[in-house]
């Protein structure tokens, strides 16, 4: 090669001796401007002969200058197209086998965030910075063994790039605390590494569509990486390929190799892809092999070079990974025929959140009408209880006033009763004076009768005054007395005191206003009369 480099070149440098000899010929044989400037100016002898020098100097200088000027635009052109590489401090050729890189470099992938924890594959560039993409609590125990691991083997990094995923942030956070990395060494990388995007399949279950991926790139990128491309989204994630990544890896590494020398980089990718990409590319590893080099979750590898790359392969792949691409490639046909059934997870969340929101709903306004159906029946209840309550104590309130009522009407009996026997009583006494007054004036007016018979009239007398004491001493009454627990009647014989008899004397008075006792008593007394033969007679 460099042979033939230095052949080109004098070849090169031949062309040019011929063409500057070409141009001395030309400018002898060729009449010149300035002997026909000089034939003009012919008179004056000092000008003659220095227009015949003239002629002379500005071939010399020509051809000089000609010849100069091919020399140094051959050479020029030579070393440009047929010289050897450029030694270009940040240009990256890969492999990495001829020119070895100007720094170390450590390859990690961030501990697991929270969306894989869920078993969510995020890789939308705009959502890579949000908090539901951070490191989880087993993230970030594995950044810490990761580190424990980087501190075993001796290893310092000076440098430490990290992508702005929120994984790799918090993940670089950890490690520069660990190895007392000041800020100005923590330096963020914006898009150089960002993962690999995959199109519709954004946000979709981890498990099974990251299955799917490796068995599309093992059967369809091909050793450049251009082919195998996901699906086209409609929210402005990127579906890209293996090549479209390899691109922004490259220009990292460019700018690695221009920005520093002699350093220890430690490079934290937010996806496995990423840092087994990188390395294909340092080791000459064909791309479609490239997730047999996938990094797991908080994996860190030392002093990635074009050996160690290759010493991690194998000529054939290992079980394992042949038993993922045979899973894939179910999974792949599956996705691809039927694509509406994988659905967003990001979506189906949503929706969940959605459906139990509406449940939640739901079951609040029924609980809402069971509250309210039982606010109502317990109203209900209460108003029928009062109700029931106001009719039971109207019922007793009634049955009350009916036992006052009935109260009453035995007290009135009883006080009828009472005032008849008092009438009765006065009626005596009324009878028993009124009888004596008369037989006073009977025997008045029939002294004569009587002194002939004082016997008869001796025991009239006496027989009279007795029936009217007797009747005044020994009159019996009822009277009702009222205890605690009720009334009851009393059947007892009182004695009428004075002061009684006048009482009920004026309650005569009273009740004669309404009752007409003047003929009952009339009545009465000759019904007395009548019934005496011996008083009737001896009246007459």
């Amino acid at each position: 090669m460099k042979r033939s480099v230095f052949l080109l070149q004098a070849f090169i440098l031949l062309l040019s001796w011929v063409n500057s000899s070409l141009s001395l010929l030309m400018h002898r044989n060729s009449p010149c401007v300035h002997r026909r400037r000089t034939a003009l100016l012919s008179h004056s002898s000092h000008e003659d002969n220095s227009a015949q020098s003239e002629p002379f100097d500005d071939s010399r200088r020509s051809l000089v200058r000609t010849a100069l000027v091919t020399l140094s635009v051959a050479f020029t052109a030579g070393s440009s197209l047929f010289g050897c590489e450029a030694d270009a401090r940040g240009l990256v050729r890969f492999p990495c086998n001829d020119k070895p890189l100007l720094n170390t470099y450590h390859f990690m992938r961030a501990g697991s965030s929270l969306l894989e924890i869920e078993d969510v594959w995020s890789t939308n560039p705009l959502f890579l910075t949000n908090r539901e993409a951070a490191l989880s609590e087993q993230g970030e125990e594995e950044v810490r063994q990761a580190c424990n691991l980087l501190k075993k083997s001796g290893l310092n990094p000076s440098i430490v790039r990290y992508s702005l995923a929120a994984s790799s942030i918090d993940t670089a956070n950890i490690v520069g605390a660990e190895f007392n990395i000041g800020r100005d060494r923590l330096v963020p990388e914006f898009n150089y590494m960002d993962p690999r995007a995959i199109g519709r399949w954004d946000f979709s279950p981890k498990n099974v569509t990251e299955e799917a991926v490796w068995a599309m790139d093992a059967d369809e990128a091909g050793p450049s990486g251009r082919g195998g491309r996901p699906p086209p989204n409609e929210d402005g994630t990127p579906s890209e390929t293996l090549s479209d990544q390899v691109v922004r890896l490259t220009n990292l590494m460019s700018v690695l190799e221009t920005l520093y020398s002699g350093d220890e980089i430690l490079l934290v990718f937010p996806d496995g892809t990423g840092p087994a990409l990188l390395s294909c590319l340092i080791g000459g590893i064909p791309l479609d092999r490239v997730h047999e080099l996938n990094f797991r979750s908080g994996e860190i590898r030392e002093n990635v070079d074009y050996s160690s790359v290759n010493a991690l392969m194998t000529e054939l792949p290992s079980p394992y990974y042949s038993e993922i691409i045979q899973r894939g490639r179910r999974e792949l046909s599956l996705l691809r025929e039927n694509p509406d059934e994988q659905r967003n997870v990001k979506e189906l969340k949503f929706e969940k959140e959605q459906v139990f929101a509406e449940a939640q709903r739901k079951e609040r306004q029924e609980l809402e009408e069971r509250k309210a159906r039982q606010n109502e029946l317990e109203r209900t209840q209460k108003l029928e209880d009062e109700r029931i309550q106001k009719e039971e104590q109207r019922k007793e309130r009634q049955l009350q006033a009916q036992q006052r009522e009935k109260e009453r009407k035995r007290m009135r009996e009883n006080k009828n009763n009472s005032i008849g026997g008092a009438v009765a009583a006065g009626s005596i006494l009324f009878l028993a004076s009124t009888s004596a007054n008369t037989v006073d004036k009977n025997l008045e007016q029939n002294a004569t009768i009587a002194e002939a018979s004082n016997v008869d009239a001796e025991e009239l007398e006496v027989t009279l005054s007795s029936a009217a004491l007797e009747d005044a001493e020994e009159v019996k009454v009822s009277s009702v007395v009222e205890d605690e627990t009720g009334s009851r009647e009393l059947d007892q014989p009182l004695t009428l005191e004075p002061a009684l008899v006048a009482n009920h004397i004026d309650d005569l008075i009273d009740l004669e206003e309404t009752y007409d006792w003047g003929d009952t008593w009339l009545g009465t007394i000759n019904e007395i009369m009548n019934e005496d033969p011996d008083v009737s007679s001896k009246s007459e």
